[in-house]
């Protein structure tokens, strides 16, 4: 499994850093969470004890953590032992946060605070740095993260694939009588071993279940003859695949190839319209109008996609109103759906790049599982 480089990582820091100049800000808090893993490789999940990262608009990244984790943070993440501040488990650590930022001349600055930063470890913060102004760093690392390198791209094209064939395996395992909570957990299993990574989602409906656009796993057993809803997500590198794929578990009926064939459309329709400069709500009019058109516009309940990368979810949002343009390198979902009360849902998702003529997918699901 190939890794980014330590240049990687410096490049992402500057180019954030600019982006704090820029916006007359002086300084970066970023706690665990993709933005700490984007900015400086840790995957670490948020816990109770403080690990910060603080990035000055103009010097080099100072990290606070337990004295048990220094030895992670230097193997895993390109600072050196010089640029570590260690706290002992008798100690404060915000005491060492105040510190820093006086040491620093950053103690009344404007400070950026990431959005996956606890309101209780903010309010910490903020009671040491009672002269400090805070503001969210959404906006920052939206644009930071949002144009995606060609590696980027590439580790996010396998997280796509294993999603897909992780699927398409399971499709193959279902059998009359298995409960939608056995048929998500054969879905982890093998999207899993496809990517060496854990599973981060595997929602599957059966049936009338389909009808709900986010519907957990339930005890409800297969038929002969049901609709098959699965969205899942498997991981490479930490950059994340999204899939979802509609099929029938023995031989689709007259209504259900009617709504497959619009969303299946709407799907076509909206990658074709993703172009570089295309803003995010005429895309999602394009799949939307489609719906509408053939009558079931008040089936189609959610947006029509949203930004793929280290977060599941992120910028940009194909949504009504979003009214920022594609960029060049934007990696996001197509993933319209119809879905009839009581009866069944249909949702197609792709994985896609924005590129100059349309979007590119990442991945190639098997659809029509049914006809296979």
């Amino acid at each position: 499994m190939s890794s980014i480089s330590n240049q990687e990582f410096y490049l992402r820091i500057e180019k954030t850093k600019k982006l704090l100049r820029d916006r007359s800000i002086q300084a970066f808090f970023c706690t665990l969470g993709t933005n700490f893993q984007y900015l400086l490789n840790a995957k670490c999940e948020s816990f109770e004890r403080l690990v910060l990262a603080i990035f000055k608009s103009d010097g080099i990244p100072h990290l606070i953590c337990p004295a048990f984790e220094l030895q992670n943070y230097i193997e895993n993440t390109p600072l050196s032992r010089d640029d570590i501040s260690i706290w002992e488990e008798t100690e404060d650590p915000y005491l060492q946060v105040k510190k820093i930022c006086i040491d620093n001349g950053i103690q009344d600055a404007n400070i950026a605070i990431s959005p996956q930063t606890s309101f209780t470890v903010f309010s910490k913060i903020k009671s040491v740095l009672p002269r400090a102004t805070f503001v969210d760093a959404l906006p920052i690392m939206e644009t930071a993260r949002i144009v995606k390198t060609d590696q980027e791209i590439d580790f996010l094209k396998k997280a796509s694939y294993f999603s897909a064939r992780g699927i398409e395996a399971a499709f193959d395992q279902l059998s009359i009588g298995m409960t939608e909570k056995e048929a998500s957990a054969l879905v982890e299993k093998e999207v899993s071993l496809l990517s060496g990574e854990s599973s981060l989602f595997a929602l599957v409906q059966f049936g009338a279940n389909s009808s709900n656009p986010h519907g957990s796993p339930s005890n409800k057993k297969l038929k002969r003859d049901e609709v098959v809803l699965i969205d899942a997500g498997t991981s490479y590198n930490g950059y994340v695949g999204d899939i979802t794929n509609t099929t029938v578990f023995g031989h689709p009926n007259e209504k259900f190839l009617e709504i497959y064939n619009i969303v299946e459309e709407a799907n076509h329709r909206a990658k074709d319209a993703g172009s570089v400069g295309t803003l995010p709500s005429q895309v999602d009019a394009v799949a939307r109008d489609y719906i509408v058109e053939k009558g079931y516009g008040q089936y189609f309940m959610h947006r029509t996609g949203h930004g793929i990368g280290l977060d599941v979810h992120e910028a940009p949002y194909i949504i009504q109103t979003n009214l920022v343009p594609l960029g060049l390198k934007n990696t996001f979902t197509i993933e319209p759906g119809i879905y009839i009360p009581g009866k069944f849902g249909v949702r197609i998702e792709d994985d896609v790049v924005s590129k100059t003529n349309g979007c590119e997918q990442l991945s190639s699901p098997i659809r029509r599982y049914w006809e296979k």
